[in-house]
């Protein structure tokens, strides 16, 4: 049986987050008239990875989560500043960007035209997940997007899950995949869920993959490191010489 309904995650997987979230940063640390330094921004990053991580167990709700991590990256810098105001103009920024990752278009419009089901799985804010997607007419691919801020809840959980899986039409998890760049958001709910996964890992080499598994304890179904890989994935499984890398 070979899959026929695919789970896209959205950022570093069909968008390029990494480039988007270093451009709205420094935009906004502009607009607010502070310094940005490499330094500062590497702090942000971790403070931020650890936050989604608490979110992802379900520790800390969303909203929560991105209205404090201004506050508590300017806290360790002796500041105290509105976090609700700086989340505001970091995501006007964070909404306009459309970066992608290379031959997205390519693929999505040649899994479409060979008549796969295509879906949207993403942790995120809805209003910035709907606007980047449309902005950049990757929207047009796919059926529909689930998204944890209009769910209510997010990868990993089986809640967020079991709602994808209640609303795709005769959705059955042996002809599904999950493909997505993050083990412990993407991956791991996959698997939780009884699904395949794909993990997308770009620059990065087999030893430094392998590490990251064992460190994560999650292991996915198949590994790629470019978008174009997924068509031997999907012949391999269904037989079908209509998909064929580009």
């Amino acid at each position: 049986m070979g899959y026929r309904i695919l789970l896209f995650d959205a950022d570093d997987t069909l968008l390029d987050f990494d480039a988007n979230e270093a451009a709205s940063f420094r935009s906004m640390m502009e607009e607010m008239g502070e310094l940005w330094t490499e330094e500062i921004y590497g702090t942000y990053r971790k403070l931020n990875r650890e936050l989604w991580r608490s979110i992802e167990r379900g520790e800390i709700a969303v909203e929560e989560g991105v209205n404090r991590r201004f506050s508590d990256l300017m806290a360790r810098y002796g500041r105290q500043v509105d976090g609700r105001l700086w989340e505001q103009t970091y995501r006007r920024y964070l909404n306009q960007g459309i970066q992608e990752i290379p031959q997205v278009h390519q693929v999505l419009g040649k899994l479409k035209e060979n008549g796969y089901g295509l879906y949207v799985i993403t942790n995120g804010v809805e209003e910035t997940q709907t606007s980047r997607m449309a902005r950049s007419g990757l929207d047009r691919y796919f059926r529909q997007m689930f998204i944890s801020g209009k769910i209510g809840a997010g990868k990993p959980s089986r809640v967020f899950f079991d709602y994808v899986k209640s609303h795709v039409e005769r959705f059955d998890a042996r002809e599904a995949l999950v493909i997505g760049d993050s083990l412990t958001s993407d991956i791991k709910g996959g698997i939780d869920a009884g699904i395949d996964t794909c993990w997308f890992c770009r620059n990065k080499s087999e030893e430094e993959r392998e590490k990251e598994m064992e460190k994560r304890g999650v292991r996915p179904s198949y590994i790629i490191g470019d978008l174009t890989e997924l068509f031997g994935i999907l012949q391999a499984m269904a037989g079908r010489e209509d998909c064929r890398e580009i």
